[in-house]
């Protein structure tokens, strides 16, 4: 049984985590640039200085990392971590033919979280 974000199931780990360990998971399975590019901020260096712990993120930052890393962790672990790259950079026609991590970036983590189910039930058509 898949446990799909948002889902009756779905378990938010992010939440026992410190914000440094969050960022350095999300930044193993993408990049630091594209980590950057779904918390909103522009410079990849904020997120290596998030990852070790020298500065702190702002809360609607670490509110979309803390999605993001639950969400792309669910993916992950149920389809494999080349799936979940591809999937959080891939245009998705559940979010209006946009990407995950720019839907994050605008906070639009219901609509995300749809998407992801969708592909975690394989109901995927993107």
């Amino acid at each position: 049984m898949t446990i799909a974000p948002g889902g009756p199931r779905h378990r938010a780990r992010s939440v026992f985590m410190e914000t440094s360990e969050v960022v350095q998971e999300l930044c193993d399975v993408l990049t630091s640039k594209l980590v950057a590019g779904l918390s909103g901020v522009k410079d990849p260096g904020q997120v290596r200085k998030w990852a070790r712990g020298d500065l702190q993120p702002t809360q609607p930052a670490q509110q979309r990392l803390r999605f993001a890393h639950d969400v792309i962790q669910e993916i992950e672990s149920a389809q494999g971590r080349r799936v979940a790259q591809a999937w959080a950079m891939s245009i998705n026609p559940r979010l209006g033919y946009e990407s995950p991590i720019k839907a994050i970036r605008e906070d639009r983590f219901q609509e995300t979280a749809a998407a992801a189910r969708a592909l975690l039930e394989d109901a995927y058509d993107g």
